[in-house]
């Protein structure tokens, strides 16, 4: 009896696999924005990068199929409904600052898989030091593009005043920590240029403008830090 193809065994259980993360995915998304969207809707923009993820999915970099084919279908769903138009300026600017999040993790996700911690302080301290950039990417996502002004459906004077004072830090934070990583982060985020058109702005590729992103919001998460304390 012919076993067939191992490799289309694989594709195929991971095509399953994938339509099995997808509800619980664009749930996640739609409680992030307030469940103003239809979940169908949301699923739809992912559906045809199903595909795309099993055939990019590398198991030799050590990151389980489940985490990478979830940050995929997330950005997929998230490209989509950016490419929408007539999307209120508050969801805008969480959509930027989901898929920062999902940026930073997505480039630390290869390190933490291969770089195990040798001691519970240093993995300690490696979860803070994540936690702590992925909170910087978020709001960073959030402020930077929108000049810290609130939205129009989110017209509260506090919120206003915290993101104008928080675009300031941001905007003072990135000339301290210098290049290439402060002039790749005020691109992509203050002026919304794609990641691969930030680096290539200081001579270099995408792949180490993402390892500068992720780089740099960690220098970016420490200056703030430090200038908070100043305040």
């Amino acid at each position: 009896m012919r076993e067939g193809n191992p490799t289309r065994r694989s594709d195929d259980t991971r095509v399953r696999e994938a339509l099995d993360l997808l509800d619980n995915v664009a749930r996640g998304v739609a409680r992030q924005l307030g469940s103003r969207f239809d979940l169908d809707d949301l699923k739809g923009y992912a559906h045809e990068a199903i595909s795309d993820v099993v055939a990019k999915y590398d198991d030799s970099r050590g990151v389980s199929f489940r985490a990478f084919a979830r940050l995929r279908l997330r950005g997929a769903i998230i490209d989509g409904l950016r490419k929408e138009s007539g999307l209120p300026r508050g969801v805008a600017a969480r959509l930027r600052a989901m898929e920062a999040a999902d940026l930073y993790v997505d480039e630390k996700a290869e390190e933490h898989a291969t770089q195990k911690p040798t001691t519970a302080a240093e993995a300690d301290a490696r979860v803070q030091s994540f936690l702590k950039g992925l909170a910087t990417a978020y709001a960073t996502g959030l402020v930077a593009r929108e000049g810290g002004e609130a939205a129009p459906d989110e017209a509260d004077p506090e919120l206003a005043t915290s993101r104008k004072e928080m675009r300031v830090l941001l905007d003072r934070a990135l000339t301290d920590i210098g290049d290439p990583e402060g002039t790749i982060l005020r691109r992509h985020y203050f002026l919304d240029e794609d990641l691969q058109d930030a680096a290539a702005h200081v001579g270099l590729s995408k792949s180490w403008g993402s390892r500068l992103h992720a780089r740099g919001i960690e220098k970016l998460s420490k200056r703030l830090a430090e200038l908070r304390g100043t305040l």
